[in-house]
């Protein structure tokens, strides 16, 4: 892990525009996130992560925060110790590589509508 990680809107933002980030950022979705929210981000146990709607709030740092912390209270393990920082924003890469993608069978939008990028 990198203590020195700053994750704020512009660290993470420069993992969501860079494309090597939102490959790596697939395989890591794959092999720890897809079995909760679908190899698609169509959503399964877990929300659609295709659609603008969250629960925990829509901006990125809202997102590592998610994927740090997890929503023990809806099965979804903290990573923050599994994952280390510069993981958690290559996941937030991916997340926002597949939004807009509409996948079959995606679960109904949850949450609030989020209008940022």
């Amino acid at each position: 892990a990198n203590p020195s990680f700053l994750a704020d809107e512009a660290t993470l933002a420069a993992y969501v525009g860079d494309v090597t980030q939102a490959e790596a950022g697939a395989a890591i979705f794959a092999a720890n996130c897809a079995a909760c929210h679908g190899n698609a981000g169509q959503g399964l146990i877990g929300p659609n992560l295709t659609d603008r709607y969250w629960i925990h709030g829509g901006k990125n740092v809202d997102l590592f925060r998610t994927i740090t912390d997890g929503v023990v209270e809806k099965g979804m393990t903290p990573w923050g110790s599994i994952l280390s920082p510069e993981q958690r924003a290559q996941v937030i890469a991916f997340i926002r590589s597949i939004q807009g993608s509409e996948p079959e069978g995606a679960r109904d939008p949850q949450g609030e509508l989020y209008e940022g990028a």
